[in-house]
């Protein structure tokens, strides 16, 4: 598993490899960091972050259980 975003290099924490995972393809390879995937998306980071709480709510196990 990549462990940086393909677009800026930063090192990724879980929840951001979880998040890639749920909204571009479960099979993705290349993973983005929140900023890239915001731009990918042309939304605001904001909008990331309420998905992920939204999953970690619904109890899907690739997010991290720890707070952010």
């Amino acid at each position: 598993m990549n462990g940086h975003c393909r677009e800026c290099n930063k090192l990724l924490i879980q929840d951001e490899r979880a998040i890639c995972k749920k909204l571009v393809s479960r099979d993705v390879q290349d993973y983005l960091c929140i900023a890239c995937l915001a731009q990918f998306f042309r939304c605001h980071t904001s909008i990331i972050y309420k998905r992920i709480d939204q999953f970690k709510k619904m109890g899907c196990a690739i997010f991290s259980t720890s707070a952010k």
